[in-house]
């Protein structure tokens, strides 16, 4: 068969390609071609990987960027891609020649440009839409673009990445699709692994807590803050990430007299081998979809305490959900920091064998031969 993993603009270094390369490699060692298609220039082309140069959607040419800037800027770029949608597929399909794949696969955002998309597909969702983009708004706007992400999903195959997502996407945004199931992100576990036993990023501790992400209103490093002030401190804290919001969180540790606890390491391209001396690695997010970090930290042989939020319950199982804890409860996340910290229970791939990329890419398979009839 040959099937189409369709991450617009995304690229080879993102985490969007990432989640789901270990997947792809494993449906082509079953005699299946894969092929991701970009509409933002992903570097080097890999195999046959396809780069569309999308008018109103890529950055490649001038008059594309001051289109997409001139009506993006008019009526918001979610919008903007739901009511331009017919002209993006028509380039989509002349451009690949959709008709020759036997299934496609539009992950994350990508489907919110195409979703006038009428040949047979799914749609792969890896985040809450209403936790990540609605509730951003507020009045009107939000009942807006509830109503906008309900009308793009409704009446999809939709495959979400965790419980979670699924219960987001038909209880808060309300979609009403043709069919609805979970499909995981897969990962090769020994693959990732070996990639823990690489030299660690320079700098560090020799043994710490760490967390990691995007310093944005979701990853509530604010929390973490507060409930690492209120434990024993053990170990120092160590957060990767970069953004403008990073500087607010160095002045917070600086009032809650932390700061010579606390190592803001910046971006990491690759945090793996950043496990190998980490004691603990703390989720404190509102909102997660499937949280790779947990993930590459269990493979790791890291423990984990998280928030509630996203798949953490669901990496998260049996004994290990002792350690997942209320949204913005700081008592209970520096209660939890201690006491995993005291008796650190045993972590490995085990936890998560529900996730390996060959049986994640036998549903893929599956549900491709579906699509083809």
């Amino acid at each position: 068969m040959k099937i189409a993993f369709i991450i617009g603009a995304s690229n080879y270094q993102q985490s969007l390609y990432k989640v789901t390369y270990d997947v792809s490699q494993e449906i082509q060692k079953n005699n299946h071609s894969v092929d991701f298609v970009f509409w933002e220039n992903p570097g080097n082309l890999i195999s046959n990987d396809k780069h569309l140069k999308i008018f109103g959607l890529s950055k490649d040419s001038r008059g594309s960027k001051l289109f997409f800037k001139l009506f993006s800027f008019i009526f918001g770029k979610h919008f903007y891609y739901y009511i331009f949608s017919y002209f993006f597929v028509y380039q989509l399909n002349k451009s690949i020649e959709t008709e020759n794949y036997d299934a496609i696969f539009f992950q994350g955002q990508s489907c919110i440009p195409m979703h006038t998309f009428r040949n047979a597909h799914y749609i792969v969702a890896h985040s809450c839409k209403y936790e990540n983009l609605v509730a951003r708004y507020s009045g009107i706007k939000r009942h807006f673009y509830r109503w906008l992400y309900k009308r793009i999903y409704s009446s999809k195959r939709i495959l979400t990445v965790s419980e979670d997502v699924k219960k987001d996407m038909i209880q808060k945004i309300g979609a009403i699709p043709e069919s609805i199931n979970v499909i995981y992100n897969g990962f090769d576990f020994y693959r990732l692994y070996t990639k823990t036993l690489e030299e660690p990023p320079e700098g560090l501790p020799s043994s710490f807590i760490m967390a990691a992400g995007r310093p944005d209103r979701t990853k509530r490093f604010d929390i973490l803050l507060k409930a690492y002030a209120k434990t024993r401190k053990q170990y120092p804290l160590v957060i990767f990430g970069d953004g403008k919001l990073l500087i607010n969180l160095k002045k917070l540790s600086n009032n809650l007299g932390i700061s010579r606890h606390v190592v803001f390491a910046g971006f990491c391209a690759d945090i793996l081998p950043a496990f190998r001396n980490a004691k603990l690695y703390i989720s404190s997010s509102d909102v997660e979809g499937l949280p790779t970090v947990i993930v590459e930290s269990l493979i790791a042989g890291t423990p984990v305490v998280a928030t509630d939020a996203g798949g953490s319950y669901e990496l998260l199982n049996n004994d290990l959900n002792k350690w997942v804890v209320p949204r913005g409860d700081v008592d209970a996340l520096a209660s939890a920091i201690d006491d995993i910290l005291e008796e650190p229970p045993a972590v490995s791939p085990d936890n998560i064998a529900f996730l390996d990329h060959r049986l994640i890419a036998e549903r893929y398979i599956t549900l491709s031969e579906q699509l083809k009839g």
